[in-house]
């Protein structure tokens, strides 16, 4: 039964991808297609690469992935002394991969007779699957070929793990050749045990993205330039990052009913889009509010309000405040980087949508790093609360670098991990 499924899968998965192809050929977005037929010949596995020794194959899906394992992939190449291939299905991801040094191709569409060609020309010492890139058609065709599988920073949805225990058959053929997943979260790890062929194949590693979190140095100087030039020396700022138009209102009137309380409070807005700004702007002239544009060249005296009108700038805000609010949480955005101002020891504020980032958003609130808000009287009375009493704040900043901190060492956990597990043939091959 799991070789008829197999069979169907591989039929469809050629059609699917041209009605995928279609589609956007179709839509506004049709520009992401434009390099379509230069990009088919590594996408039908025309020209497999080749090496003089089995690479170590590390598949993500795109650039966020990629980013992701870009300190295991080199990591894993050197311990075992073996070239670098790397496949994404995305240009973007491609071009990520090659800023890495490695041999960075497009994946072939999970058909097992173009997969199967891939695996006999690049003769991989092992494959290494990011996050949630599961595909039937390779799997198999690497269980075939005696190619041992590692799911790294491996994460599945409750919907997703149901589809794969209904499709038992064709699960346990995919399955039969991972040596191991590494997960994300117990949660992840939990809906990878009921998978056919993994219950004892699961281990809990972290996130990879966490060691990825650090400080740049972009925008510092000209962030203590205009703190040199404002009249806010000396008092507290409240920073509130990657926001969205809808929860613009809601901080801002926070803010406000915290000023009766801190009138030297300060306000930084930074929009996650900055080409609606306009909207932004009108919030504020309708709550009276007096503010700069972080773009205009005068910085004038009484202003308690900065709209930052540029990009790359976060990180050196963050670092001047004394409290932040990270943006997306509030509306269905799932939430940006939550872990950003603990790099600075910055207590965080988010909304109850964090699903983007549901481990680290735990973690700070277990750790009293983070501070769940929903609506402006709760961000207000966190502010007042942090601002009432240095103890309680200093407490704060010191949990929030903590639970960074706690979070930090996945890649090291799922270098030994692959390592411990990896057949002695492959490590020697």
């Amino acid at each position: 039964m799991g070789h008829i499924l197999l069979l169907f899968y591989s039929l469809l998965a050629p059609v699917l991808a041209g009605l995928y192809a279609v589609f956007f050929l179709l839509s506004p977005r049709r520009s992401l297609m434009k390099a379509l037929g230069s990009e088919a010949g590594e996408r039908l596995a025309v020209s497999p690469p080749s090496f003089p020794s089995g690479p170590v194959w590390i598949h993500a899906a795109s650039m966020g992935e990629v980013k992701a394992a870009s300190k295991l992939a080199p990591e894993l190449a050197s311990l075992l002394k073996a070239p670098l291939l790397m496949t994404s299905s995305t240009a973007a991801g491609r071009a990520e991969a090659a800023r890495l040094g490695a041999e960075a191709r497009l994946a072939p569409i999970d058909f097992y007779p173009l997969a199967a060609a891939f695996i006999k020309k690049a003769r991989p010492r092992i494959l290494i699957l990011v996050e949630t890139e599961i595909w039937p058609a390779t799997l198999y065709a690497a269980a075939r070929a005696g190619v041992p599988v590692f799911m790294v920073n491996a994460r599945i949805s409750e919907s997703t793990a149901a589809l794969y225990r209904a499709l038992r058959p064709l699960s346990r053929l995919a399955f039969s050749g991972i040596k191991q997943v590494l997960a994300q979260t117990e949660q992840d790890a939990q809906r990878f045990r009921m998978l056919p062929g993994l219950k004892d194949k699961v281990t809990v590693t972290g996130n990879l993205k966490y060691d990825m979190i650090g400080v740049s140095s972009e925008g510092q100087d000209k962030v203590r330039d205009f703190l040199e030039a404002s009249d806010w020396s000396g008092y507290p700022i409240f920073t509130a990052g990657s926001t969205h138009p809808s929860e613009e209102p809601v901080i801002i009137s926070a803010w406000l009913e915290a000023k009766k309380v801190n009138p030297g409070l300060k306000l930084i807005l930074v929009p996650r889009h900055p080409e609606k700004l306009s909207g932004t702007e009108a919030v504020l002239k309708e709550q009276g509010v007096a503010f700069m544009r972080w773009s205009s060249p005068v910085v004038p005296e009484g202003t308690d309000c900065l709209l930052v009108d540029a990009m790359g700038l976060l990180q050196a805000l963050y670092a001047a405040s004394t409290l932040c609010f990270v943006g997306g949480t509030l509306d269905d955005t799932g939430g940006h980087n939550l872990l950003e101002p603990a790099l600075f020891s910055k207590p965080v504020m988010f909304g109850p949508n964090y699903k983007n980032a549901r481990n680290a958003g735990a973690a700070l609130i277990k750790q009293k790093g983070g501070f769940l808000t929903e609506t402006a009287p709760q961000i207000a009375e966190v502010i007042g609360r942090l601002l009432a009493k240095p103890a309680t704040l200093i407490d704060a900043q010191t949990d929030a670098c903590k639970t960074l901190n706690s979070l930090k060492g996945a890649t090291a956990k799922t270098t030994a991990a692959i390592i411990s597990i990896l057949p002695t043939k492959a490590i020697n091959k």
